[in-house]
């Protein structure tokens, strides 16, 4: 199977197994409210909601016989971002109001008070889902005037130093008409709009009303709510997502798009002059004009019999580069499915969750890429080389992914991975990214290996000394800072969204600043590296990857700065999180642009060599 086959076979098994449908109901059919968890922006700690001592605990987690939690065949993907959904007891009908119901009257001892306090003063948000969308707050932000959601509402709110907690919520449920069957309908929004009130008093007849104090002192609460069915035009349920998407602000947009248009004409007009100088002239000159030409014999066409020497820990390369080729082949589709609204960024989970089914299911691209690499390198053993490439990066992200869990457990965090999680991860592991690897890898070592259009010598030319604006590390800096430049507002607008909870980002632009970081990150490596060529070092194989991934090493860089300097992150465990996040998404973006940055290079390299008339 080609990778065009495969790709496309990858597409088609992801719209239909990891796209969620939406269901319908019908009038009167329950429909069950899952309690999720309690988030802060500050503490980065979230916890179950269902764990607190201070809420109503539900009916399904009293009684063993009962399946409390509403676990995804992965598992695992929940536990990482801490989401632990339970049936809880409130009484929803599809379209039947609920104007003052009590769920229960809760005794709270003096620890609960001051959990609940602590909690409250901490400014922690409550998340619930409602098929499978969340609960949010509807609000208008400073620089629009336009309705946006926010995830979760408060648990409580302070007032002149007293703190209340919100122990009424009035559901606003958005739904629309199916049109498949006008008798049903499908939900496609849900406001939550929570209250303080004392003694479960919820039928109110004035606006002024005694709100419920949290005190340290022993006191029962009482937790009421109100469901009231708003109907919708019929639309498209991706079109209830957008409201979580602030609109950006389109002028900087604008600049920034002009920005990237001239930095690309510019890189395009340089490979242009370097790969029609090199071709014309080769193709122009006859085999003794060119050695009779002192000037056209220098710098790269000097080292044509060392070009493709092979390198150092080409068995270290060879799985970078498959898994970089796998990376890549996701985020494509990624980005795709995100910008034709397959995929929604608003939701929770859902770029976690649709990455680890792409990655499973394209692991034998990274098996297949990787064996035909290491066969070039003169590999032995595809097998050894086969399973490597399926334990990298499960292995680089289990370890973050295990610092972040000794942390979580430490301060009983809901962050923390279980152990089914961890269980499931392993299986997963073991019965398909292994065997998918290890067959992607057997078919690339059954092919051909691919032959160069110049022989190596045995014995390695010497590299003339460099000036010090053409050492390594000048390329290094040098290679990622266009790329980056080209994504930085994105990237920015993802950092703040981050942890104010909005989400401020242009999917369009994002979808051209990806597309245009890719093609920028490819001219670059190929300009860098025909400049080293010229200066007799052919040493390409790793700076080719390398530079590629530079710009991820700025993200990095900038993520850092902006922690200490923007963030607003309370606690070692906050900043331990964002800096395992931070590092992982780095790492994915690395692999996956050093490995454009290495075919780019070696496309360029076999170009101009295939058409070079050498002894």
């Amino acid at each position: 199977m080609t990778i065009r086959y495969a790709s496309s076979f990858l597409f088609i098994i992801f719209f239909f197994i990891c796209i969620a449908q939406a269901r319908s109901f019908k009038k009167g059919e329950t429909i069950p409210l899952l309690y999720n968890k309690v988030f802060s922006h500050q503490k980065r700690l979230p916890y179950s909601y269902s764990s607190l001592p201070f809420i109503c605990p539900p009916y399904a987690q009293k009684n063993w016989l009962e399946r409390p939690l509403e676990r995804t065949l992965l598992s695992f993907d929940q536990d990482i971002t801490g989401d632990h959904p339970v049936k809880s007891d409130y009484k929803l009908g599809a379209l039947e109001n609920v104007d003052c119901a009590i769920l229960c009257t809760k005794p709270w001892s003096v620890s609960d008070a001051m959990k609940a306090k602590e909690l409250i003063q901490n400014d922690y948000q409550v998340e619930w889902w409602l098929d499978d969308i969340p609960g949010a707050t509807a609000s208008y932000t400073n620089e629009i005037s336009t309705l946006v959601y926010r995830v979760g509402y408060p648990l409580g709110h302070i007032q002149s130093g007293d703190v209340f907690v919100n122990n009424h919520i009035t559901f606003n449920i958005l739904y629309a008409t199916s049109d498949d069957n006008p008798l049903e309908i499908d939900i496609v929004g849900f406001e939550v709009y929570p209250e303080s009130i004392k003694s479960g008093d919820c039928q109110r007849e004035t606006i002024d009303h005694e709100m419920q104090q949290v005190t340290e002192r022993r006191t029962s609460v009482t937790f009421t709510y109100s469901a009231k069915w708003k109907p919708m035009q019929t639309l498209p349920r991706s079109s209830s997502w957008n409201r979580f998407l602030i609109p950006p602000n389109s002028d900087t947009y604008f600049i920034a798009s002009i920005n990237m248009a001239i930095i690309t004409l510019l890189l395009s007009l340089v490979v242009c002059v370097i790969m029609l100088k090199t071709l014309k002239k080769d193709i122009s000159v006859s085999h003794d004009e060119i050695h009779d030409d002192f000037d056209d014999v220098i710098g790269w066409r000097l080292v044509h019999r060392d070009v493709f020497r092979r390198p150092a820990y080409g068995g270290l390369l060879a799985p970078l580069i498959g898994t970089g080729v796998q990376l890549l082949i996701i985020a494509l589709i990624v980005v795709g499915s995100v910008y034709r609204e397959q995929i929604y960024l608003a939701k929770p989970g859902s770029l976690i969750s649709s990455f680890i089914k792409l990655y499973i299911l394209s692991s034998c691209i990274a098996g297949y890429w990787s064996s035909r690499i290491y066969k070039i390198f003169h590999g032995k053993s595809w097998k050894f080389n086969a399973v490597l490439t399926s334990l990298m990066l499960p292995g680089f992200l289990s370890l973050g992914l295990f610092i972040q869990t000794l942390f979580a457990w430490s301060m009983q965090s809901s962050m923390a991975i279980s152990f089914r999680g961890w269980l499931s991860l392993v299986l997963l592991w073991s019965l398909l990214v292994v065997p998918l690897t290890l067959l992607g890898s057997y078919f690339g070592d059954r092919c051909d290996r691919i032959e160069h259009p110049v022989r190596t010598t045995l014995m390695p030319r010497i590299i003339p000394n460099k000036r010090w604006y053409q050492q390594y590390n000048i390329s290094i800096l040098f290679g990622g800072i266009i790329p980056f430049a080209i994504i930085f507002i994105d990237f920015n607008e993802l950092l703040k969204s981050s942890w104010q909870g909005e989400l401020s980002i242009s999917i369009a632009h994002m979808t051209l600043a990806c597309l245009v970081m890719a093609l920028t990150t490819s001219q670059v490596t190929v300009i860098l590296v025909f400049f080293q060529l010229c200066n007799e070092d052919y040493h390409w194989w790793w700076m080719s990857f390398i530079i590629g991934t530079s710009s991820s090493m700025y993200m990095f860089m900038y993520g850092a700065i902006y922690y200490i300097t923007k963030a607003n992150i309370d606690g070692i465990y906050g900043g331990v999180v964002y800096v395992v996040h931070l590092l992982l998404g780095c790492a994915l973006t690395g692999l996956a642009t050093g490995s454009l940055g290495f075919f780019s290079a070696y496309w360029m390299i076999r170009r101009i060599y295939s058409s070079v008339k050498m002894d």
